[in-house]
């Protein structure tokens, strides 16, 4: 990382250019566990090297969409 920048609760972090891996989970944000072990499974398998940070990118306002059944969450894991 080349620097931060904090302020209160958020941080923005930058990182080197980076390969990813990417999986669109749906569903309430407190169980997305499965989207992440499918992805170390992934790795796993495929010999690759996870890198920090893990980005999770909430798509879906859920002021807007009710059911978390419809909750667009993007998962990044950054590899080697």
């Amino acid at each position: 990382m080349r620097g931060s920048v904090q302020a209160d609760n958020i941080a923005m972090i930058s990182t080197p250019a980076s390969k990813a891996l990417l999986i669109n989970y749906y569903g309430a944000y407190d169980s997305n566990e499965l989207a992440h072990i499918a992805l170390n499974m992934y790795i796993q398998k495929n010999g690759l090297h996870m890198k920090k940070p893990v980005i999770e990118e909430y798509v879906t306002d859920p002021m807007s969409e009710p059911d978390p059944g419809k909750w667009l969450t993007r998962i990044i894991y950054l590899i080697d």
